[in-house]
């Protein structure tokens, strides 16, 4: 049995760690994967494009607990969540609508855990529900089905006078801004993208190393969604770009 966790809690401080040791505390003792503890702090969309784009590359029966929750400690549901093969765990605020072919959604019943910290219910609920959904099953946990929850967009883009109306959802270690634009909605007419008031122009390619030093590109990336990239450079940096700026693709 495989535990994947998605946070937004970086790695400064013990909040991982305390997170992996109550799901061992509590009976679980498959493997910890760790998909990334360094989404943007609160950022719904980043964390939708990471699980979206990550677990189905996992083994079925994959529980992903995904916390990252601006909301913590309020009257917001725990959910809890399957396609039919995997198992997810997220606060009830709208990361669970990058998955969209869920079968049933459950709302976690939560009296069980009023000694909770207010502020830290990844470690006190969230880890000890996944830990007895690991070792006992999903009728280990209490819950009642919900047919109502919060959805956001994903991916966020739309169609404008010409253009196409995007953000940047992520930016690898390498400066590429990947954009929430699905690769098959890619047209290849496109001649240059807007950023901070700034026409760049773009040229397609397949590659990185199609680009010519110093050229801005538009690519379909390995993770689904068109790229905005730089041969062996950080296109990010160049370009003065961070996740959830927007970014307008125009027509020739």
């Amino acid at each position: 049995m495989i535990i994947a966790l998605l946070t937004d809690f970086g790695h400064r401080d013990p909040y991982v760690g305390m997170v992996k040791a109550v799901l061992y505390r509590h009976g679980f003792n498959g493997f910890i994967v760790d998909i990334c503890h360094d989404i943007v702090p609160y950022s719904i969309e980043h964390a939708q494009f990471m699980l979206y784009t990550t677990y189905s590359f996992f083994p079925a029966h994959t529980i992903i607990m995904s916390v990252i929750d601006p909301g913590v400690g309020t009257q917001r549901n725990i959910l809890l969540a399957t396609d039919g093969i995997y198992y997810f765990l997220a606060p009830d605020n709208g990361l669970l609508s990058c998955i969209k072919n869920l079968v049933d959604v459950w709302a976690v019943e939560t009296e069980a855990f009023k000694n909770a910290s207010s502020t830290f219910h990844a470690r006190d609920i969230f880890a000890v529900i996944a830990a007895r959904l690991a070792s006992s099953g999903i009728d280990a946990i209490a819950k009642r089905q919900v047919h109502e929850y919060i959805h956001t967009p994903f991916p966020y883009f739309c169609l404008n006078n010409g253009a196409i109306v995007c953000r940047i959802m992520h930016i690898d270690r390498f400066g590429n801004c990947i954009l929430s634009l699905p690769n098959d909605r890619y047209p290849v007419p496109l001649q240059k993208a807007v950023v901070h008031d700034r026409d760049v122009m773009v040229h397609h390619c397949k590659t990185y190393a199609d680009l010519p030093n110093g050229a801005v590109g538009l690519l379909q990336g390995s993770s689904g969604f068109v790229e905005l990239c730089m041969r062996e450079n950080d296109c990010s940096g160049t370009l003065g770009l961070h996740i959830g700026d927007g970014v307008t693709l125009v027509y020739g």
